[in-house]
């Protein structure tokens, strides 16, 4: 175990994730692990790391880090204008951070979640066979003032590796998902689900357990609440209001509003990365 950085401003939502908490929905615990999957594990790669290691999440930017000990890392995800000292951090691929200097994440400029992977991985505390952070849980290193984050013993590999420019993920304002359909498609007045498939969503904000948008209204033949089923990642739950709420990586496990259907996986990094204003399209994916 070896101290890599001190927490100098601890930044917005930051938390230490690996690839999720399985086996425990049944007691109503969420999966958690990343926010997007995509940029995690193809930094992983990057790092030479094993798919299980685990990753320093953030949001937005305003993290400040002092290096405590000579490493080598690799940054993915949003462009949150990192700065090593005063010069940019490289993004996308390994390098080398020197004891004493300083690690910093300003603004974003494309996206809005970032990792920072050592090499060897973060050591926290394994709970329930995983690292990640669950906050509403009280489970895991969240990221806080003054703190000491721990890396493992890396492998030096030497090289430092990236990835080629054509496969970097683009981080887009405005995106289209697609939908896997709901049972619950009945629920809801047909014109009202014609105009969902044909309108704009606005992002409002939210965190790791669900992101709220706004637009047009879905309304309900009857009654918004149905007998409480299962949810995931990716779920788009409709509560009384019209208004839908898209499900994260924190979601729980269960819930008792009336859904229009998940997001299939491939699109749930588009969706992760979008910032408050952000705008989404949502069209439907036949089961056939």
């Amino acid at each position: 175990m070896i101290p890599l950085f001190q927490v100098i401003q601890p930044g917005v939502y930051s938390s230490i994730q690996d690839i999720g908490r399985t086996g425990y929905r049944r007691f109503g615990m969420p999966i958690s692990g990343p926010m997007d999957q995509q940029a995690f594990l193809l930094g992983m790669k990057i790092a030479n790391n094993d798919g299980k290691d685990s990753a320093l999440e953030l949001f937005l930017g305003g993290l400040t880090l002092k290096v405590l000990t000579d490493h080598k890392i690799t940054i993915v995800g949003a462009d949150l204008t990192a700065m090593i000292d005063d010069k940019d951090a490289p993004m996308w691929k390994s390098f080398n951070v020197l004891k004493g200097q300083i690690l910093r994440f300003i603004k974003p400029k494309k996206g809005s979640i970032a990792y920072i992977i050592p090499e060897g991985g973060f050591c926290t505390p394994n709970i329930l066979g995983s690292q990640s952070a669950y906050p509403k849980g009280k489970i895991g290193k969240i990221v806080t003032k003054d703190s000491i984050i721990y890396v493992n013993t890396p492998k030096k590999i030497g090289v430092n590796r990236g990835l080629i420019i054509e496969n970097i993920p683009a981080y887009e304002d405005s995106v289209e998902v697609r939908l896997w359909p709901s049972a619950h498609m009945d629920l809801f007045k047909e014109k009202s689900v014609e105009k969902f498939f044909n309108s704009v969503y606005t992002m409002r904000g939210g965190d790791r357990m669900g992101y709220f948008i706004s637009g047009s209204t879905l309304d309900f033949k009857a009654s918004a609440d149905i007998i409480s089923e299962a949810t995931q990642f990716g779920t788009i739950q409709v509560p009384l209001s019209g208004q839908p709420i898209i499900l994260m990586a924190d979601a729980q496990t269960v819930g008792g509003y009336a859904t229009l259907g998940n997001i299939v996986n491939e699109d749930l990094s588009k969706v992760a990365q979008l910032r408050t204003g952000g705008t989404i399209r949502f069209s439907l994916r036949s089961n056939n």
